[in-house]
């Protein structure tokens, strides 16, 4: 058998490209391993945890935020675009006034006559005082006072053709040179009211309060409406 003679120099250089050449397999096996690996391994943001919300619950004993309480519902209250506003929605003009000025008639009091006469509204409505008699005022509401009073009975007597109403009657007694005005008692007094018919007549009871010294200068006014004079009745009563 021949000898194969072999050169250490080459046999080195060999060896060193085969070393270089296994190192680079290795090197490439190994990034192979890792590229199929990191492809299943989750990333940095999916392993991080969730920050807390803002909303969550402290902790302690409150019940997490996905607990099985039902959720209030808060019900809207937004309007309805389909209704109208009505606040928004013009509603008819409404024509201004003209601006004029309707002059106001005073009321005509007819001249006194004596407590004993008639007194005539010129409508075919008559009164007259039937009795001023001298009574003990009872004063029963606010800002009246007890003392001597004086009971007036007025009756009226209807010769028209149609009925009138009396119920907006006034009368008014004052007495002294002062014309001081008399308080009105509610106890004790009948007002007159109601419709009186034609050709009928019917009184009513007016108590005032009137001091003993003022009754020698006596003036009583009657009205029913503001379309007749007010008719007068003076004198004194002893």
């Amino acid at each position: 058998m021949s000898e194969i003679d072999v050169d250490p120099e080459t046999s080195t250089s060999h060896g060193r490209r085969l070393a270089v050449a296994v190192l680079v397999l290795a090197v490439l096996a190994l990034w192979a391993v890792l590229a199929t690996t990191g492809a299943d391994r989750p990333t940095a943001d999916a392993r991080a945890p969730s920050p807390p919300s803002a909303t969550a619950s402290p902790v302690g004993d409150s019940p997490p935020a996905d607990a099985a309480s039902p959720t209030p519902t808060v019900p809207s209250t937004a309007p309805d675009a389909a209704a109208p506003d009505a606040a928004s929605t013009p509603g008819p003009e409404t024509p201004l006034g003209e601006g004029k000025v309707v002059p106001v008639e005073p009321v005509t009091v007819r001249p006194p006559v004596g407590l004993d006469a008639t007194g005539d509204f010129g409508t075919g409505l008559t009164v007259r005082l039937a009795a001023l008699e001298p009574v003990a005022g009872v004063a029963r509401a606010p800002g009246e006072i007890a003392g001597p009073a004086l009971a007036v009975t007025v009756e009226a007597e209807n010769d028209s053709t149609a009925p009138v109403s009396l119920d907006d009657v006034v009368v008014f007694l004052s007495y002294g040179p002062e014309r001081i005005p008399a308080t009105d008692l509610g106890e004790g007094s009948t007002p007159l009211g109601g419709s009186l018919g034609a050709g009928s007549s019917t009184s009513g009871t007016y108590v005032f309060a009137v001091p003993d010294d003022g009754r020698a200068d006596l003036r009583v006014e009657i009205s029913y409406t503001g379309e007749a004079p007010t008719v007068a009745f003076s004198g004194s009563v002893d």
